[in-house]
């Protein structure tokens, strides 16, 4: 077997057509039941198909990357150029360095320093600072600030180029320049921090001193006031003999209770005016009306009596009364005209001299009334000028009784208000005398910026590491653009780098592998050597356990007549399809490997039979069938050659002429070994296809490729073909037989 298999055509023993899966991998399981044959699953990216591509063009890589360093490195070493960086160290302290007075640290504080060290950074990049220091004759001087003062702005550029940091956040800022001459960045830094000192530092502690002068002119305003507002309470204090809210308060709250007490006496002499306003009205209504007003009869009774003259007329006119009624009743009637009329004259004359001095007392009763009335009305009038005097008197008593509480009250908060006002005045006194006296001490301490040491000449070249960090990246990035393009345009070409992107990725089921052989060693198998026999063990394993799935599925699926075929040509399928025939034959089984590869023969050199009459030969019907199988030095195994081909052949197998061949060998032989033409480039294997029960592609990692297997798995399943399944050759990985030790067994 070695010694046919060592005769294989070069292009078909290719080392790369070799490889090796350990035992079972990849192997169908009935997992693909349902679902056609060489449709890509759908899976997600796999990032190892891009080292599979590095590791097939590895050397183009390299090659091409160290080209492309060679050039990249030292053009970007030398484009860099050496930098040299001046450096200024200004120590920003946290707080002002106290000479006396000190504070407790807080986060707020931390907080606070830096803002106030940002803010710093940004007063020294402020264009102010920039300009100053570009001002100085000797940063004028430079050539590359000469050129930016030509071209452009050189604050701008200054700005881009200075780099102001605080390293670890500590009290130090620095202002770093990086420029290819160390002198001019020396001077630029220099020129720098000068002007930010005067610029910013020392405008800083003039603003100090400015503020000093301002605290020292409110102070004094202030304590002006405070005299003046002491003053005051003391003026306040001799008008009402004390400044003593207590004692004022008792005074105010006396002087209401007087108040209140002239105000109910003010109340009764209202009072008392109204009621003798009124009494001396009812006398003038009387007085208005005693002239028509009758006197009493018990009254004019009691004058009548007591006046002798009508006491007098009146018992005389009763006497005559009497008289007069006695002659009426006693004297005869011839002699009553002569008594009564002498007594009746009497009696009338009596009774008018009554009437008459009634009427007399009558009137003098009336005017004795209208006098007793205006006397009345005298009095009532001089009580009530009196009571209206001492009630114009009590009113302004009150009034200056009311506006005296009211003075109590209004001083008394007057000198609560200036006495809070006045506490309020000596407590910002003193505030500010304190910070006064904070900052004349202050100012007489170290500034919270200084300068730490000039600013020294570098010597050194400051971006070495910087240009060997990026030179190494540039080279690093040359061989990087390579790896890159090449391995996109790999995996584009989705190339087949495990058994899994046949199995699971394109779902067609594979059945094994074949190892890959060393170019030295293909030819050479038969060698006795231990380094060829371990090859040799390597590939016969591999192939007999192909060949047992075959006879596994013989005998499950009567599948006897196998296509051995791949999608492109050198994909290794003749060495497969011969290994197979001799694995096959090994086993006791009447085998026959058929060369239906007519365009391309090759089992007539590797086996030393004739070319003719093979399959082209009994196509064209210039041969039968029996006539075209050939006995081969391994047991149990015959050979069908290509014969010579021609248009004819092709013509007539597509035609269907072969299916008596396949028919004639179905019933001689137990296996059908049939070596095709790949399917893709030409129709023969698409006319075969219909003839055999299994097709077996051979698929060679790192040469084959997923979209064209893909495509040979549509034809063959557009053509009927219901069993197709795949070998993988050129696999790195170890032989079963090595493992298991079999390695000393095999004998040559």
């Amino acid at each position: 077997m070695a010694d046919n298999f060592s005769r294989l055509p070069n292009d078909q023993s290719d080392p790369r057509s070799m490889a090796l899966l350990p035992a079972g991998a990849g192997e169908h399981n009935g997992e693909w039941s349902g679902v056609a044959l060489g449709q890509p699953a759908k899976t997600g990216p796999d990032p190892t198909v891009y080292l599979h591509a590095l590791r097939r063009h590895w050397l183009m890589v390299f090659g091409i990357g160290l080209l492309i360093a060679a050039i990249v490195g030292p053009a970007v070493w030398f484009g860099m150029g050496e930098q040299y960086t001046a450096t200024g160290y200004l120590r920003v302290a946290m707080m002002e360095t106290p000479l006396v007075f000190r504070t407790e640290l807080n986060w707020s504080d931390v907080s606070r320093f830096e803002i106030y060290k940002n803010t710093q950074r940004q007063l020294i990049l402020g264009r102010f600072v920039l300009m100053a220091a570009l001002r100085k004759p000797e940063v004028a001087r430079i050539p590359v600030i000469r050129e930016e003062l030509r071209d452009g702005d050189a604050v701008e550029w200054l700005t881009g180029w200075l780099k102001v940091g605080f390293p670890g956040r500590a009290e130090m800022m620095t202002v770093r320049l990086s420029l290819d001459n160390p002198k001019h960045a020396q001077t630029l830094v220099r020129a720098v921090v000068d002007s930010y000192i005067k610029e910013v530092v020392n405008v800083e502690r003039d603003r100090k001193r400015e503020r000093f002068s301002e605290l020292e002119r409110v102070c004094a305003a202030k304590e002006q006031d405070i005299r003046t507002k002491r003053e005051v309470l003391k003026n306040l204090g001799q008008d009402f003999g004390t400044t003593n809210t207590t004692t004022l308060n008792t005074r105010q709250r006396l002087a209401l209770e007087e108040l209140s007490l002239y105000r109910s006496q003010h109340a009764r002499s209202q009072f008392e005016t109204k009621r003798l306003q009124g009494e001396l009205a009812a006398q003038k209504a009387l007085l208005a009306n005693v002239d028509i007003m009758e006197i009493p009869a018990l009254e004019m009774d009691k004058i009548i009596r007591f006046d002798p003259v009508a006491r007098q007329l009146g018992i005389e006119l009763g006497w005559k009364k009497m008289d007069e009624v006695y002659t009426k009743d006693r004297v005869l009637e011839n002699a009553k005209s002569q008594y009564a009329g002498h007594i009746s004259a009497e009696v009338q004359m009596l009774q008018q001299q009554y009437d008459a001095r009634v009427a007399e007392l009558q009137q003098k009763a009336q005017d004795k009334q209208r006098a007793e009335i205006e006397m009345e009305i005298l009095r009532w009038e001089t009580l009530l000028a009196t009571t209206l005097e001492q009630q114009e008197a009590a009113t302004k008593d009150i009034a200056a009784m009311l506006e005296q509480a009211r003075e109590f009250g209004k001083t008394t908060v007057d000198i609560e208000m200036l006495r809070a006002d006045l506490m309020q005045q000596e407590m910002l006194s003193v505030e500010l005398a304190s910070e006064r006296d904070k900052l004349r001490v202050e100012l007489r301490a170290t500034s919270r910026i200084t300068v730490l040491g000039p600013v020294e000449e570098p010597l050194i070249p400051s971006n070495t590491i910087m240009r060997v960090m990026i030179t190494l990246m540039a080279v690093l990035g040359g061989f990087a653009c390579p790896a890159i393009g090449i391995a996109l345009l790999d995996v584009r070409a989705g190339r087949i780098n495990t058994s899994d992107d046949v199995s699971k990725k394109l779902r067609v089921p594979v059945i094994g592998s074949v190892p890959r052989i060393p170019a030295g060693v293909i030819h050479r198998l038969a060698s006795p050597s231990k380094r060829h026999r371990s090859w040799y063990l390597r590939l016969t394993e591999s192939v007999d356990g192909i060949a047992a799935r075959l006879l596994h599925d013989a005998d499950l699926k009567q599948h006897h007549v196998i296509m051995v075929s791949s999608a492109t040509g050198g994909e290794g399928k003749t060495t497969l399809s011969a290994q197979l025939a001799l694995s096959l034959a090994r086993t006791g089984r009447r085998t026959v490997l058929v060369d239906f590869d007519l365009r391309c023969p090759s089992f007539d050199e590797v086996f030393g039979v004739p070319l003719t009459p093979g399959v082209s030969e009994m196509l064209r019907g210039q041969n039968g069938a029996a006539e075209l199988v050939r006995q081969s030095t391994t047991e149990n195994l015959s050979v069908v050659t290509a014969g010579q081909w021609d248009r004819r052949a092709l013509a007539s197998l597509s035609n269907g002429n072969a299916a008596p061949l396949f028919k004639e060998l179905r019933e001689t032989f137990e296996f059908v070994v049939i070596d095709t033409s790949p399917i893709l480039p030409v129709a023969d294997a698409r006319f075969v296809s219909q003839l055999v029960d299994t097709v077996v592609l051979s698929v060679f990692r790192d040469i084959s490729q997923a979209p064209k297997i893909q495509a040979a798995c549509d034809i063959l399943a557009a053509f009927g073909v219901q069993s197709v399944e795949a070998v993988v050759t050129g696999l790195n990985e170890h032989s079963y037989g090595k493992h298991m030790g079999y390695e000393s067994t095999v004998t040559t």
